[in-house]
């Protein structure tokens, strides 16, 4: 950026300077005219002659005194100048440094901030009530929201606490699978599905979890990962799910009304009687996946995804001939 400013006082000083040597030259000129002068414009001994060059020397005089002080005021009125633009530069010097000191003081208090709440959030997370556990859960969507380089942790923590609480059921003891999410699960996958898209942070990382029954419409679950997941009649009506692994994942009487699952990976997936009317399946990866009696599922949907031999197909559907 040009320094206007800046080029505008170097320009007056220069100026100021050619006047006060012009005043200077101009008080030099006038001294040695009161030696040479005077005699050369009036000649003689008479007294009339006499008092001209006296008066003559003595305005000559004059103008060599007054030119002199105005030189003179013109060089200390620089000098002025320049002291108090040192002093005006040493100030702002001095305003910047006590900025940069106290944005440091408040980022060492924000951070410190930061990690007692993240702690606190924490902590609440392993408490014996479901109030508590959703106050973490909530404390931590905040910080996220307030603070986006904390993102990334506050995604790795939901997700390790929804694969914590929403185990598959274990083939020893085989006990009752629930049919919906629990109430803290599910606001962790609201929570996750709602925090804003940044770049380089992950959306979610929800391998192998039992979500049957779990609402997601409307979610951004870009790039998430569920492979393996049990998402047996979940509601995913609209979610982006765009560039999401679902590898294998159990989508059995899932809603997939209008969801966006471009670039997505199905290979494997079970769909069975899944509805996917208006969804986006632009390159989906349906190697595997089992695709029957799929509701709402038009010729033009599959015609833009990926499948093999394997990939089965609801009636009334053709195997596209770019299949391999």
């Amino acid at each position: 950026m040009t320094d206007n400013g800046g080029a505008a006082r170097r320009s007056g000083r220069r100026w100021l300077w050619i006047i006060a040597g012009l005043a200077g030259a101009g008080a030099v000129a006038a001294v040695v005219a009161i030696w040479h002068l005077p005699d050369r414009m009036y000649p003689g001994g008479s007294d009339g002659a006499a008092q001209a060059r006296a008066a003559l020397q003595g305005g000559l005089l004059t103008a060599a005194a007054a030119l002199t002080a105005v030189a003179g005021a013109l060089i200390a009125l620089d000098e002025t100048r320049q002291a108090n633009a040192e002093v005006k530069a040493a100030n702002a010097e001095t305003k910047r440094s006590n900025e940069a000191a106290d944005l440091r003081e408040r980022s060492a208090n924000a951070n410190t901030h930061v990690r007692e709440f993240y702690v606190a959030a924490i902590g609440l997370l392993s408490s014996d009530t479901v109030d508590g556990r959703l106050g973490g859960l909530y404390a931590l969507e905040r910080l996220a929201n307030d603070s986006p380089d904390d993102q990334r942790t506050v995604v790795e923590v939901l997700s390790a606490f929804v694969r914590e609480h929403a185990r598959p059921p274990s083939p020893v003891r085989a006990p009752p699978a629930p049919t919906t999410p629990t109430t803290d699960v599910q606001a962790a996958l609201t929570i996750l599905g709602r925090l804003p898209a940044r770049e380089n942070v992950p959306r979610a990382d929800l391998t192998r979890v039992h979500l049957a029954g779990a609402r997601l419409g409307g979610a951004n679950l870009t790039g998430a990962r569920l492979g393996g997941a049990n998402l047996t009649g979940a509601s995913l009506d609209g979610a982006d799910l765009t560039g999401a692994s679902l590898g294998g994942a159990d989508l059995t009487g899932a809603s997939l009304g209008g969801a966006n699952l471009t670039d997505a990976g199905l290979g494997g997936a079970n769909l069975t009687g899944a509805w996917l009317r208006g969804a986006n399946l632009t390159d989906v990866w349906l190697v595997a996946a089992n695709l029957t009696e799929v509701r709402g599922l038009s010729q033009g949907q599959v015609d833009v995804t990926f499948g093999n031999g394997g990939t089965q197909l609801p009636g009334g559907v053709t195997r596209p001939s770019s299949w391999r």
